[in-house]
Order: structure tokens, then C-alpha cells, then sequence
């Protein structure tokens, strides 16, 4: 049986794509793997691998047909589904995530929102209505929302996920500073920007100790 890309290899087809639909604005019709190495961070021979586990792409001397590598990897990552979101939380990261153009470019859409503020409840972000978060249930569970962004303070994460569950929502971008459990089944991650900025803090203290490109 075919070896299995694993979730970093993932991470880069996505890189791949956005670069190639960079490109595709910019009128190239064809890449080379070096040349998507070197826009991505990664070496010639990774973008090949990557790539590898998906099928025969490219062709020797000339490159990527840009127009069919971007389609394939369209077909890949599900592109032509629209993928709906629900997002529990509505405070200033909620709402920066909802005036996020790009989600809907790439096939996202947030479709239903929550929060326990009695002041914003009833209230409208983003062309939708903030619901009461005790509504969660009953109204997830009739909506076919498969991915949930969470936002909430640290006390009410591992709630808020659970319920998520509960209503079948398989995948969840936790954006909560705190860390969550979840069934093995459940697709989760953590984005805490917080460390992302103590990382590059650290970084841009140590540029001269460490690698040059931190992974």
C-alpha cells in the first residue's frame, strides 16, 4: 500500500497552492520545483516528494503546467467544497476572523457564531447573528457545520469543544490558550499567538546562535 503524506506534508500542499495562485495573478504558466522550493522554504527534492505521493506531475526540462498543478491540487485539498464553520467566541479575535476575506476565497465559510455576552448576543458581525452559546446544540446539530473555530477564554475551551462534538463537528481550530482533549477521531489544532510571538521574539534575540530558517 502507498505510503501516506503525513499532516507537515499537508501543511506544504497548501504552501504549494497559494503560492501557485500567486503566480497564476502574476501570468506564469510554469513552475519549476526549484522554483516552488525556493518560494516555500523547502528544497527541490521535497516539493518532488510531496508531490510524489499524489501522482506523476511535471515533466523533465520544462516544469509544472501551472494551470493543471493548481487544479490537481485544488482536487487534493477539496477546494470545489464548501466547507461550512461555526465560530464560538466573538470578541476581537473572533471578530478580526470574520471580516477574514480570505476564508471564503478558498471555500470556508462561517455560517453561525456564539457567545455568552449578554451584550452582543442578538447583535450582527459579519452579516450574521451572534447566538447565545447555550443554543450551541440545538442549533449545530440540524446544520451540517463540520468545523469549528474556537476563541473562548481558557475556562470554557474544553466545554465549548466537547458540545462542538456532541453536535458532530470532526475538525477544530482552537485559537483558546489552552489545551483541549479530544477523541482520536477528531481532527484538532492549536493555534496559540502568543508563543508564535515568543518564538519569534526569541528568535530575533538569538538570529546568530540558531538556524536561519526556524522550523
Amino acid at each position: 500500500m502507498k505510503k501516506q503524506i503525513g499532516p507537515s506534508g499537508v501543511t506544504r500542499i497548501a504552501l504549494y497552492y497559494r503560492v501557485l495562485s500567486s503566480l497564476t495573478e502574476e501570468g506564469v504558466r510554469y513552475v519549476s520545483s526549484e522554483e516552488l522550493g525556493e518560494r516555500t522554504g523547502n528544497n527541490a527534492a521535497q516539493v518532488r516528494k510531496d508531490l510524489s505521493y499524489f501522482g506523476n506531475f511535471g515533466k523533465p526540462g520544462v516544469g509544472y503546467d501551472l494551470t493543471d498543478l493548481q487544479d490537481k491540487l485544488s482536487q487534493i485539498l477539496r477546494k470545489e467544497d464548501s466547507r461550512k464553520m461555526a465560530l464560538v467566541g466573538v470578541g476581537n479575535l473572533g471578530s478580526a476572523l470574520l471580516s477574514y476575506d480570505r476564508f471564503k476565497e478558498e471555500g470556508f465559510q462561517i455560517t453561525a457564531i456564539f457567545d455568552n455576552d449578554r451584550r452582543k448576543i442578538g447583535c450582527q458581525r459579519g452579516g450574521l447573528v451572534i447566538q447565545d452559546v447555550t443554543e450551541l446544540k440545538p442549533i449545530l446539530s440540524k446544520d451540517g457545520i463540520s468545523i469549528g473555530i474556537v476563541t473562548v477564554p481558557s475556562a470554557a475551551t474544553q466545554k465549548v469543544v466537547d458540545e462542538l462534538i456532541e453536535v458532530g463537528v470532526r475538525a477544530i481550530l482552537n485559537f483558546a490558550p489552552s489545551r483541549v482533549t479530544v477523541p482520536d477521531f477528531i481532527i484538532l489544532q492549536n493555534v496559540d499567538l502568543s508563543i508564535e510571538l515568543d518564538r519569534l521574539s526569541f528568535f530575533l534575540e538569538n538570529k546568530g546562535s540558531i538556524p536561519s530558517r526556524a522550523k
